[in-house]
């Protein structure tokens, strides 16, 4: 694999059996969720990386943001149907009650101040959000079974924050209503509204 690949697309191109299963399980799950919403016709990926989660969306306006330049450049090259920006979660360059789905999977864990962006995500949403975040301590523990991460006792060195499923929920719940919680192993997926 080239050296400039991120890990996100190295996960995503596992070539380990386990690894496929979850990411598979896990973007099941996303499109089960994201198709019990009706009248979606503006979405935004925020942290979309290299837009594998895009990939499997569909809707007729997907916006993707990301920090990462490389990560932006091959998601263009995979969903060119679709925009692309250079962003931060915690300063995005939208108007207020731009999106009616906001998506933010695999990022709010990166984050010193996830607050920040829950306040971002909460100003550009008009209705819906789906967010997730690893189920902790079962994603540091499937790491470290396979052999992810030893010295680190399976967290990732990119993981500053780290919650369990429940810890999670709380948090969301002081800034949306949630609507439903799926725990697609090892993470955990909030479908919620503003």
């Amino acid at each position: 694999m080239d050296q400039d690949q991120s890990r996100n697309y190295k996960k995503y191109n596992s070539k380990n059996p386990l690894m496929g299963i979850v990411i598979s399980n896990f973007m099941k799950n996303l499109k089960e969720t994201a198709a019990t919403l009706e009248n979606i016709n503006n979405v935004i990926d925020i942290g979309c990386g290299e837009g594998f989660v895009i990939n499997c969306l569909d809707y007729p306006k997907i916006t993707g943001v990301d920090i990462s330049k490389n990560a932006l450049k091959i998601a263009k090259e995979k969903n060119p149907e679709c925009n692309f920006c250079s962003g931060s979660i915690c300063e995005i360059s939208f108007k207020e009650n731009s999106f009616d789905l906001v998506i933010a999977t695999e990022v709010l864990e990166h984050l010193e101040k996830p607050d920040l962006a829950l306040q971002e995500i909460r100003r550009i949403t008009k209705n819906y959000c789906i967010l997730s975040v690893p189920n902790e301590p079962y994603f540091r523990t499937m790491n470290f079974f396979r052999g992810k991460n030893l010295t680190r006792f399976g967290n990732d060195p990119e993981h500053v924050q780290n919650w369990s499923s429940g810890k999670f929920v709380s948090l969301i719940e002081t800034y949306f209503d949630v609507l439903e919680v799926r725990r697609p192993f090892p993470w955990t997926m909030v479908l919620c509204k503003k």
